[in-house]
């Protein structure tokens, strides 16, 4: 390191002589030679040489007035390592000297721009940094650099400053106002601002309220000080922003102020509405007054009066409606809470300008005239006619009137943008309200706006207001009409019992159909929806309107703002779609340059429109009924398949995905009355799929999704003539062939699995056929690609459940997937055991002698030493029944018995218990083995006994061949195992004979503290087969639910307890849950814990008697729940309120914003919650409202990632939360970070005016250093926060890629700065992580 050091030293020397040369080249040269020695670590010897610090400052400012700019740039890289390498000492004296530079006859921007470098290099607060250097960098900015900005020292008033020359933020002498400086000023507040005193803040503000206000000051300075006002205000005390407000609010009311002025003042208010939006709310009733006035119709009536032109208004004014609106949309979209009282004045004022076009005659006044208007015109606008051969129709084009400079347009486009934030910030009661007061005016402006851009805007609003309206009228309607809360339609299909399983009972719940059922028929609309339904003719009308001339962007968004409508409910757009057939047939024939081109910084293609189009018919096709959308569907085929051979693989992706709801419209369950003219459709689309299928040179995907679609259009043809004989044999064929290639086994396997669960006797499939491809399914089983196995698995279920192709299995087949099957039947990955074991049951009966072998019987031994439980037990349990029934249940048998005690208690138990049953004599092993092994055997032998016994009584339904006490004696054993086995088969033989057994089970709850945990068990058990005794349990529900309070509240009894009073409340939900509802009353916190989870058990049923009973109460039962003192239930009603989501979104989302508020609130860190614990020497924060706080921002993740919840989402509440939960725990950060990606999707425009304040937050993590003594657990949690925050900054750079851009909005400066620092200080992880490798 000293070598280094000297190295350093010695080479610095010898370059700064060498800077006075008159060749620029070496003058270059050696400054890059500068910059690198500065940059190395050996140039800290600098700290200590005072003398070589001076003299490498006097160069490096000399060199900043070089006459050549290469050599004054690469100075200027010198300025920032210089800084940090610069004695405590020289730092006042080295911004002295770059600040003298700006009173010489040279470029301002160069010493500026260096002392913006210098400021962001010095010690900072919050770096790692020592506080004396940090005291003495402060020092010299507040000394030296303040007072040079500003004019003067910044002291206490009633004191006489120092005569100072002009600041650099005053105007110059000969010369303007500087937005450097500005920019110098921006970057101390940055890093000192919190250390600057109130004089010194108020002197930068004051000194950036003079630039707003002098006439002299260009646009780019007063914007720049506007980003300063915001960097500043956020050090104020409450009284210097109150006097701040005051003397905004004062020059408002004047009315002379100019005009320019009055734009500036008004947009300093939204800089603060921005900057520091929960402080800037209490103000808002002074200030918005003031700003709406200049929206007022007394202000537009009065500029129309003033104007000496009646088509020309001053450009001043209209800047400064504009600026007015933008203000207005930042205090919306900030202060959306305290800009509540001001909406209506708000949204009459977005109103008022959306129509403002002082260069057209106003249509409503030729209305109130007396217009042509049809009288029998649903719409409020003038339909004309078109006439192509119209002498006049250039005077319709946007260029009509390009010799007037009309800047009005930007006015109408904020305007709707003001409206598109009040619908997206509005709450669900304010919707149906909203829709009479905007939708007029929005439909309106779509038929007569000119410009593209403002158009555009028209319909994200209108698009906004639909989903919105839509979303919130879904559970209105559904109460409405059934007096209930059902689930809205979703184009995702539940999946249901296929018909097999329904059939043969022990498959239920393990076989699952994937057919999608009929389309339901539109239901009637009321309230906002119906509000909504009465303006979906005139948006078409006007969406048909524009088409002709829009560009692609415009048609664009018209297609989104269909595809809402769409998306709204079944049937929205089923009476226009002739009307639509010519707008989708063009978009899907468009090209690049076809209609006008496209908006600036619009993003959209002919691909992209072709992409949404296809969408938007997929949607069409899926939510109407085939009866409906034949003539649509028939008209659009041609254009449709015309696209699937595109050169862009994403739009052959999106025409096959229409072409599979085609096929699914002209084919049954959808259409049950079928005819030879859908054959010929049906045909048509089979061939243009089977092109890519057999294309090899088509993009994978495109394959992939061709093929998936061949097994739709042959799954569905089905049983009909809809498909010829022969075309249904080559695909067939096709499909085997492609299930050999490598590339498309996975996508065959997928669609040959749905072809095997719609096949019948009508389609002849071959045994041929049918063979080759089960041993090529099997021989996937043995693949590395899980998702292959699976969808092999699957595909080879179907093929065993249907009989006409089971019923073509050949000996050798059927021995080959025996084989295979081996692979897979193990406990080691239970997704694939079940419909392995599925398989393997429907295959035992058919050569039960040769497929029961002894590697058969090792494996099924083999996963009785498992835990299995649910679907997998299930399954298992089959297998062990079928070779029962089958008469091979003797060696089975004898394996079981070998497993003994090694086994699981209950897997093996329960598979032993089924095999006594239904296998017939010749066990090797009687129920009175079982029975003595009860008493005489040890504690796991007895455990497995009574299991064995459990399942052999619950499986006999007549009266079980033992005494039933041995399960009520075995309660008293001394083991515990031993009576908890006991607990559990006394619940489960007693579900044969509820009658005899529930009063004994009932009466041991009410008995000894220690048989109540025992009780419950056995209570549970039968609780969990009410499918076999619902009935006889009805009669005992009270009793049960009384009891289980009681015994629920003792500690060890709680889980269990809560369990069991969920079941018993599916029982009867009408009954218990109002009584649940009272329960949340009781004192006890203990006991309002086991109400709400009882509660949170129920919400995974799906029954639809459950859910109707649940739509009248479960607001305000987790409303209730949340609100609970108690801070362990309060996170249990908040995981309460997650499950509810997840399970029941259509109940929930409706009403979030009542229940919504409660958990932002659990978000914030509450410091009364955090406690010092001392231990020993040593002190310990402990947060007790930690645990709260994740739960609650795991409830906002899961709000983020339903889609149907975003309607009913505050988007800049969660944007506060998130921007918060970046500087909280590692947990919280990592949600955060997942959020704050999908928010950057959702409103791309407000994450990028958070930007700021996410880079504030960000580098606060990013400063945190391991402390000295950290042991390597620390050092990896700050390593992982570090990875994190550089992974999510990384990921909105490239989102943003302007944000980074030289000459970016002036508002991300900070954001700009902060990426600056973070490849700078973390260069080395920056690489890592942009190279995709895991730091």
């Amino acid at each position: 390191m000293a070598r280094d050091r000297a190295s350093a030293m010695q080479g610095i020397a010898n370059l700064l002589p060498k800077l006075d040369d008159p060749d620029p080249d070496i003058r270059f040269m050696q400054l890059n030679d500068l910059t690198a020695i500065l940059n190395s670590p050996g140039s800290e010897s600098l700290r200590t040489d005072t003398h070589a610090a001076a003299r490498v400052i006097d160069k490096i400012i000399k060199s900043l007035t070089d006459s050549h700019g290469d050599c004054v740039n690469q100075a200027l890289k010198c300025v920032g390592p210089l800084a940090s390498r610069t004695p405590n000492d020289y730092v006042a004296p080295y911004i002295d000297k770059i600040t003298e530079l700006t009173t010489k006859d040279m470029d301002v921007s160069v010493p500026m721009t260096a002392l913006r470098i210098l400021v962001g290099s010095l010690p900072r607060p919050g770096a790692a940094n020592s506080e004396r250097d940090i005291k003495d960098a402060f020092s010299a900015v507040s000394k030296v650099l303040v007072p040079r900005l500003v004019g003067h020292v910044p002291i206490p008033a009633g004191k006489q400053p120092p005569d100072l020359a002009p600041g650099l933020l005053q105007q110059q002498k000969n010369k303007n106002f500087s937005a450097e400086a500005v920019d110098v000023a921006i970057e101390a507040v940055r890093s000192y601002g919190s250390m600057l005193r109130s004089e010194e803040l108020a002197a930068l503000v004051s000194a950036m309220m003079n630039i707003i206000g002098s006439p002299k000051a260009n646009g780019v300075v007063k914007k720049r000080a506007l980003v300063g006002i915001s960097a500043i205000v956020s050090y104020y005390k409450p009284a210097q922003l109150t006097e701040l407000v005051d003397f905004v609010a004062r020059h408002l009311q004047d009315s002379q102020l100019p005009v320019n002025h009055r734009r500036y003042l008004i947009s300093t208010v939204g800089a603060l509405a921005r900057a520091i939006p929960s402080q800037i709310g209490s103000y808002l009733n002074v200030l918005v007054p003031l700003v709406l006035a200049v929206l007022s119709e007394d202000e537009l009536d009065a500029t129309a009066a003033g104007s000496d032109d009646e088509f020309e208004t001053d450009p001043e004014v209209e800047e400064l409606r504009e600026a007015t609106l933008v203000t207005l949309e930042s205090l919306l979209a900030s202060c959306p809470t305290e800009m509540q009282p001001h909406w209506d004045n708000t949204t009459q004022a977005a109103l008022r300008y959306i129509k403002y076009d002082p260069n057209v005659v106003d249509a409503e006044d030729d209305e109130e005239m007396g217009g042509t208007q049809d009288a029998q015109s649903d719409d409020e606008f003038t339909e004309e006619p078109m006439d192509d051969d119209d002498e006049y129709a250039e005077l319709d084009d946007d260029d009509a009137f390009g010799d007037v400079e009309d800047l009005s347009w930007k006015v109408r486009r904020y305007a709707a943008k003001v409206l598109l934030t009040i619908i997206s910030i509005s709450s669900p009661a304010d919707q149906e309200g909203l829709i009479k007061t905007v939708a007029p005016t929005l439909l309106s402006r779509l038929s007569k706006e000119r410009e593209d851009g403002v158009r555009m805007e028209v319909i994200a609003a209108t698009t906004t207001l639909i989903r919105k309206a839509s979303a919130i009228s879904v559970s209105h309607t559904n109460q409405a009409i059934n007096g209930t809360s059902s689930a809205p339609s979703s184009h995702k299909r539940k999946r249901q019992d296929s018909n097999v399983s329904i059939d043969d009972v022990d498959l239920r719940g393990l076989v699952h159909s994937r057919a999608s059922p009929p389309v339901s028929p539109p239901s009637p609309a009321i309230g906002a929806q119906a509000e909504l339904a009465s303006y979906v003719p005139r948006i078409i009308s006007a969406t048909v309107k524009l088409w002709k001339k829009a560009s692609v962007a415009l048609k664009q968004s018209a297609m989104l703002m269909l595809k809402a409508i769409a998306e709204s409910r079944n049937g929205a757009l089923a009476d226009h779609l002739q009307q639509l057939e010519d707008p989708f047939a063009d978009a899907m024939t468009s090209t690049a340059g076809s209609g006008s081109t496209n908006a600036a910084g619009s993003t959209a293609t002919a691909a992209s429109l072709q992409i949404e189009t296809l969408s938007l018919i997929s949607i069409i096709t899926e939510t109407n009924e085939s009866t409906v959308l034949l003539p649509f569907v028939i008209a659009l085929i041609p254009s449709v398949t015309s696209l699937v051979s595109d050169r862009n693989y994403k739009v052959s992706t999106a025409t096959l995905a229409t072409i599979e709801q085609f096929a699914k419209a002209l084919s049954p369950p959808r259409l049950p009355a079928t005819s030879q003219d859908h054959a010929i459709h049906l045909e048509n689309l089979y061939q243009v799929t089977l092109v890519p299928v057999n294309n090899v040179n088509a993009d994978l995907e495109v394959r992939h999704r061709a093929i998936q679609v061949f097994g739709v259009l042959i799954s569905r043809t089905s049983g009909t003539t809809l498909l010829s004989p022969e075309a249904r044999a080559k695909a067939l064929g096709v499909l085997d062939d492609r299930l050999k290639n490598e590339t498309t086994r996975l996508e065959s396997a997928q669609a040959i699995g749905l072809i095997a669960e719609a096949a019948t006797a009508q389609d002849a499939i071959g045994s041929a056929w049918v063979q080759d491809v089960s041993i090529e399914l099997s021989n996937q089983l043995r693949k590395a690609d899980r998702s292959l196995r699976a969808a092999s698995l699957e595909a080879l279920q179907y093929l065993a459940l249907n009989t006409v192709t089971a019923s073509q299995y050949g000996t050798d087949t059927i021995s080959t997937l025996q084989a295979q099957l081996m692979t897979v039947i193990r406990p080691d990955d239970l997704h694939l055991l079940t419909p392995a074991l599925v398989i393997l049951s429907k295959i035992i009966p058919t050569n039960a002698q040769t497929l029961v072998n002894p590697s058969v019987v090792k494996a099924l031994c083999r996963l009785a030493q498992a835990r299995l439980e649910g679907p997998p037990l299930k399954a298992y349990l089959l297998v062990v029944k079928v070779i029962g029934e089958q008469g091979l249940g003797p060696p089975l048998m004898t394996g079981l018995l070998a497993v003994g005690t090694n086994g699981d208690t209950n897997t093996l138990g329960r598979a032993i218990g089924t095999l006594m049953v239904h296998g017939g004599n010749g066990l090797p092993v009687s129920i009175d083995a079982f029975i003595g092994e009860v008493v005489n055997k040890d504690d796991n032998s007895a455990c497995l006994a009574l299991t064995v016994l459990g399942e052999i009584g619950l499986r006999m339904s007549a009266k079980p061949p033992f005494d039933m006490n041995i399960f009520i004696q075995s309660l008293q054993s001394k083991s515990d195992k031993v009576r908890l086995s006991a607990a559990v088969a006394l619940g489960s033989a007693s579900s044969g004979d509820i009658q005899q057994y529930m009063p004994v089970i009932l009466q041991g709850l009410g008995g000894e503290a220690t048989q109540q945990y025992l009780y419950m068990h056995s209570l549970k058990e039968i609780l969990q087969h009410t499918d076999h005794s619902a009935s006889s349990i009805a009669p005992y529900t009270q009793d049960m639910w009384t009891r289980l309070f009681a015994v629920a509240a003792a500690e060890d009894n709680q889980a269990v307890g809560a369990e069991c009073i969920g079941r018993v409340l599916l029982l009867d939900p009408t009954k218990y849950l109002q009584a649940l509802h009272q329960a949340l009353d009781d004192p006890k916190a203990s006991q309002r814990g086991i109400v709400i989870s009882a509660f949170r058990f129920t919400l995974s049923n799906t029954s639809s008697t459950y859910d109707a009973a649940l739509s009248r109460t479960i607001v305000p039962l987790v409303k209730k729940m949340l609100s609970d003192p108690d801070l362990g239930n309060r996170r249990l009603a908040i995981t309460t309120l997650t499950a509810a989501i997840q399970n029941k979104p259509e109940l929930v989302l409706p009403n979030l914003t009542e229940l919504l508020p409660v958990v932002l609130a659990d978000t914030h860190i509450k410091k009364e919650l955090i406690k010092t614990v001392r231990i020993g020497p040593f002190t310990h924060q402990e947060d007790s409202g930690l645990d709260l706080r994740k739960s609650a921002y795991a409830t906002l993740y899961t709000l983020m990632e339903t889609p149907r919840a975003l309607p009913f989402l505050s988007l800049p509440s969660l944007f506060d939360r998130v921007v918060d939960g970046e500087s909280d725990d590692h947990d919280i950060r990592t949600l955060c970070n997942l959020m704050l990606s999908r928010l950057s999707n959702l409103d791309p425009e407000e994450t990028k005016r958070r930007l700021p304040s996410l880079a504030e937050q960000f580098k606060k993590v990013l400063e945190q250093k391991p402390k000295e003594n950290a042991v390597k657990q620390e050092i990896e949690k700050i390593n992982e926060a570090n990875s994190a925050v550089v992974r999510a900054s990384l990921e909105l750079a490239k989102k943003f890629p302007s944000a980074n851009a030289a000459g970016s909005d002036t508002d991300l400066m900070s954001w700009k700065t902060y990426m600056e620092f973070m490849q700078r200080e973390h260069a080395t992880l920056v690489k890592m992580i942009a190279a995709g490798v895991d730091a």
